[in-house]
This record gives C-alpha cells, structure tokens and sequence, in this order.
C-alpha cells in the first residue's frame, strides 16, 4: 500500500487535542489545568509541585518542565471551565 506524503503528514485533529490535553508531568488528561508564562499547560498540582520542589520564589526564576523557559509570574493562568465556555 503506498501512502502519499499529503497522508502522512495529515495529523487526526482529534488525536492533537488529545495530546494536548495531556499533562506533561504526570503523563495524564489535566486536572484543573493552567499555563504558564511560557504558554504550556499542566494540571494545577503538578506545577504547584513542580515548582515547590525547585524552590520557586525561594532562588527566582523556575525553569518550565517541557521547554526550560523561565517563568516566575504568580499566579498561573486559569483555563476557562465549561460555565465561562458556553456561550462561545
């Protein structure tokens, strides 16, 4: 079976809204979920773990788990829950 380039490089819009939705810490679907400065998402508890294990605040700036950009804005941007999305 040949498979053409155009095919292959087609990604299933369903399973990139997947991935997205999966934490990169935990390897999960988000709890809670909130972006950094950076722009990456990650449940809420994971961050907040993440960040107290290397000392944020304590010694400036966190690195993000996923890029290494550093953020230090507090606090993390909320994702909308289903109530503030309805009307969209």
């Amino acid at each position: 079976m040949d498979i053409s380039a155009a095919t292959m490089a087609f990604v299933n819009p369903l399973e990139k809204l997947q991935e997205e939705a999966i934490c990169s810490i935990c390897l999960e679907y988000m709890s809670d979920p909130v972006s950094i400065d950076c722009g990456h998402n990650f449940c809420r508890v994971c961050i907040t773990t993440y960040c107290q294990d290397k000392g944020f605040g304590a010694r400036g700036p966190v690195s993000c788990p996923q890029c290494r950009a550093a953020f230090c804005k507090t606090p993390l941007y909320q994702w909308p829950g289903p109530r503030q999305c309805e009307c969209h």
